[in-house]
C-alpha cells in the first residue's frame, strides 16, 4: 500500500486526542534519549583531558631537542588521583669549561657537568586533568597547557629578571594523526606573548598518551623547534 502525502500530512487528524497525545509524549522521550545520548558524546570528546596525560607508566619517549640533542621523557609514577609524575633528562653536548669561565659566570659545579656533557640535565614536573584542563606543575608554579572546554586561557610568564607579562593562548585545530605507531587525537594549541616590544608566537602539539610532542617558535625570528617527538 502506497501511502499518499495527504494521508500523512493528516495522520494526526484521524487520532483520538488520547491516541494524539501518547504518540506525541512518545516521540518527546525518543527525541529526548537522543539528545542525551548526543550530548554525552560530544561530552565525552571535548572534556575528557585525561587522555591527553603520558607518557604511559615505564615507557620512555625520545624528543629531539635540536643540536644533537635528546631529550628523554617518562613518567615516574601516577598516584591514585591520577596525577603524572614526569621527568625530562637530556645530556648537552661535550664542550669546554674552563675554571676561569666557572669564576667569571659565577657557575656552581654541578652546572659546568652539565655543560661539559658529563651530567643531564633534569626537569621534573607533574601533570594532571582538572575540569577539561590538563594542568602542568614545575616548582610549585601550576599553569595550564591545554583547556577543552573554554578553548582559551591565560597565563603569566617570567623574564627572568622578576618581569611578569601575560601569555595568551587558543586551540588552532585537532586533527587524528598516526603517531607513534598509534592513530591518537591531536590538538594544535598556539600561545602569545610579548616581552618588551616583542611579540612571540609559540604552537604546540599535543597527542593522546603521549603529551606534549612539538613545540616550536614560530615568530619573531625564523621557525625554531625546541623539540619534537622523534618517532622511532
Amino acid at each position: 500500500m502506497i501511502t499518499s502525502k495527504y494521508n500523512i500530512l493528516n495522520y494526526g487528524r484521524s487520532l483520538s486526542p488520547t491516541e494524539l497525545l501518547g504518540h506525541l509524549c512518545a516521540s518527546l522521550v525518543i527525541v529526548c534519549l537522543i539528545t542525551l545520548v548526543i550530548s554525552q558524546n560530544i561530552q565525552a570528546s571535548v572534556d575528557d583531558a585525561s587522555i591527553f596525560l603520558g607518557p604511559p607508566l615505564g615507557e620512555t619517549i625520545i624528543l629531539d631537542g635540536g643540536d644533537g640533542m635528546d631529550i628523554q621523557r617518562m613518567t615516574l609514577a601516577v598516584s591514585e588521583s591520577g596525577i603524572y609524575s614526569v621527568e625530562d633528562r637530556m645530556r648537552t653536548p661535550k664542550c669546554e669549561v674552563t675554571q676561569e669561565d666557572i669564576i667569571k659566570n659565577n657557575l656552581s659545579e654541578k652546572i659546568a657537568r652539565i655543560m661539559r656533557g658529563e651530567e643531564d640535565l633534569v626537569d621534573n614536573y607533574t601533570l594532571q586533568a582538572v575540569d577539561g584542563k590538563i594542568i602542568i606543575t614545575r616548582c610549585d608554579e601550576a599553569e595550564i597547557v591545554v583547556d577543552l572546554i573554554n578553548r582559551k586561557w591565560t597565563h603569566r610568564g617570567d623574564d627572568l629578571s622578576g618581569k611578569y607579562f601575560e601569555i595568551r593562548c587558543r586551540i588552532i585545530d585537532e586533527k587524528e594523526e598516526l603517531v607513534h605507531g598509534e592513530m591518537r587525537k591531536v590538538i594544535y594549541a598556539e600561545a602569545l606573548s610579548g616581552v618588551g616590544d616583542k611579540a612571540f608566537e609559540t604552537v604546540y602539539k599535543i597527542a593522546s598518551g603521549l603529551g606534549v610532542i612539538h613545540y616550536e617558535v614560530v615568530s619573531p625570528s625564523d621557525p625554531l623547534v625546541l623539540f619534537t617527538l622523534k618517532d622511532n
